[in-house]
């Protein structure tokens, strides 16, 4: 497979093309370039099977590149380079063939994932192609995965074996399933088969999409547009729907031929996630649904500030109350576009994660924060999206002992979680548990991981944080509260420990 990587920064494209020379011997990187237009004339040059691209780019951007490229008549798969700040402007570029996100700075582990990703969908795309023209289901699989050209023979094969001319209206009807395609999908195909054979007896031809975890159903001599719209409108989507009908989104569109098959799906793909705005059950028909006036999204800070409260306070009822409150938000009877009900849960799940991590709640460890943004902003349904919050609520730390740790030691903590605003120290803890200071503060050290002294200052600051986040008491307040008497020590050792000052901290989680 030929590779192209286009890239601005000599440091990351470098690294990126000794990558997968390294890891991928059976890749061929036949060009690299610094800027899009560059890489333009690299693709035309070379074709590749791959690109990998950045977006911000000098002389032209990378999505400018890759409509030239279309415009050309190549289509090569494409892994798009992001920062946080651009996914959303990336996401623009699906129907410019992009098949994977990596966000910068670029994870080694993350990479070779998305490499074996492509490699896999060649191989089904090979898989599908056939030595002669095939079956309808082929052509049209083809068409759209840019392994067929669309030429006169084609176009005689189509009419003359399908009856289909060359401007032959046709509705596009796809079906994402997300987590259920796998499970599911044939059963679904079964449903719509029967539905279109023997109820509506329309001409139509079934194409598994596996990488976007879809159905694309062809359908021609329909009638009328609306009329179809309506009535599979009322037969599917107004029916008494299971909860596994709820995680699935359909959408439709009309084409003009069998040249628009590609963009016609291209176009209507991006539109999907309107099914989370306009409810599981409405058909998303594009391109009517351009046309959907929205409102202005308000974040809802206050939910934020309350998210952050119930955080501090470890209770995890309250916490998914919240949570809950915030999904119930974008339900209010107004209509917000998908971008910015994602840009908001992008902003809550984020705070989120900031405020658990402080007050260690939470195992950050093993948060993927890439894995969590790219959930949010390819969800297509309420289910995706309310899901990547049940996600982070599971990890929530519970509280439990640690079995390892002894009796004395249970104590010893238990009495500095009682009484660390009172200043206890080891020598008292130990005369309560009739044990030498000395004997105490090895076992503790032993089975904790940490000494006496930094466990109680850790445990002290990380209520503190609780404080600063969670109320608005004045800073020497916070430090009495904690077992602090002197207000300007407080503040030495939560910066030294930190980098901030307590004010600063409580400025940084507003």
């Amino acid at each position: 497979m030929k590779v192209v990587v286009v890239e601005d920064e000599i440091r990351i494209r470098e690294g990126l093309c000794k990558l997968i020379n390294k890891i991928f011997p059976e890749l061929e990187i036949v060009g690299s370039a610094e800027n899009g237009q560059e890489g333009l004339a690299c693709i035309e040059k070379f074709n590749p099977a791959l690109v990998i691209t950045d977006i911000r780019m000098p002389v032209m951007d990378g999505l400018d590149m890759l409509t030239r490229v279309q415009e050309k008549g190549l289509f090569p798969k494409v892994i798009v380079l992001t920062a946080y700040s651009e996914f959303s402007y990336a996401q623009q570029a699906v129907r410019l063939g992009v098949k994977d996100y990596l966000i910068k700075p670029i994870v080694v582990q993350e990479f070779v994932q998305v490499i074996k990703r492509i490699q896999q969908l060649c191989e089904q795309e090979e898989k599908r192609t056939p030595d002669v023209m095939g079956n309808l289901e082929n052509v049209v699989s083809g068409i759209i995965h840019g392994t067929s050209v669309i030429n006169d023979q084609m176009k005689d094969f189509l009419a003359c074996k399908y009856n289909i001319p060359k401007d032959t209206k046709m509705l596009e009807l796809l079906i994402y399933m997300g987590e259920l395609f796998e499970e599911k999908h044939k059963r679904k195909c079964e449903e719509i088969r029967i539905l279109l054979e023997q109820e509506k007896k329309v001409p139509f031809c079934m194409v598994d999409l596996e990488y976007d975890k879809s159905i694309l159903v062809l359908i021609y001599g329909y009638g009328n547009r609306q009329e179809f719209e309506r009535w599979y409108q009322n037969r599917i989507l107004l029916q008494k729907r299971d909860e596994n009908e709820k995680k699935i989104s359909y959408g439709m569109t009309e084409i003009a031929g069998i040249d628009e098959i590609r963009d016609g799906y291209q176009k209507l793909l991006p539109y999907m996630d309107w099914t989370i705005v306009l409810g599981d059950d409405v058909l998303i028909s594009y391109p009517k649904t351009t046309k959907v006036q929205t409102e202005v999204c308000v974040y809802p800070v206050d939910l934020e500030n309350q998210l952050k409260v119930a955080i501090c306070t470890g209770e995890k009822d309250k916490i998914i109350k919240v949570v809950d409150k915030f999904e119930k938000y974008f339900e209010n009877g107004k209509v917000f576009s998908p971008k910015e009900i994602k840009e908001s849960y992008v902003r809550f799940l984020w705070a989120f994660i900031n405020i658990a991590k402080e007050v260690r709640i939470i195992d950050y460890v093993k948060i993927d924060q890439r894995k969590i943004l790219d959930q949010i902003m390819t969800a297509k349904t309420k289910y995706e999206l309310n899901n990547c919050c049940v996600g982070l609520l599971n990890m929530i730390i519970e509280e439990k002992e640690t079995e390892v740790i002894n009796l004395a030691v249970k104590k010893a903590q238990s009495m500095i979680h009682e009484f660390y605003a009172d200043g206890i120290t080891l020598g008292e803890i130990a005369d309560r548990l009739n044990m030498t200071q000395e004997y105490l503060g090895s076992q503790f050290h032993k089975e904790v991981g940490e000494s006496f002294s930094v466990y109680i200052r850790n445990y002290r600051l990380s209520k503190a944080k609780e404080l600063l986040i969670g109320t608005q008491l004045k800073q020497y307040e916070v430090a009495e509260r904690v077992g602090y008497t002197d207000a300007k020590y407080f503040a030495r050792v939560f910066k030294e420990n930190t980098g901030l000052s307590p004010a600063e901290y409580r400025k940084s989680h507003r």
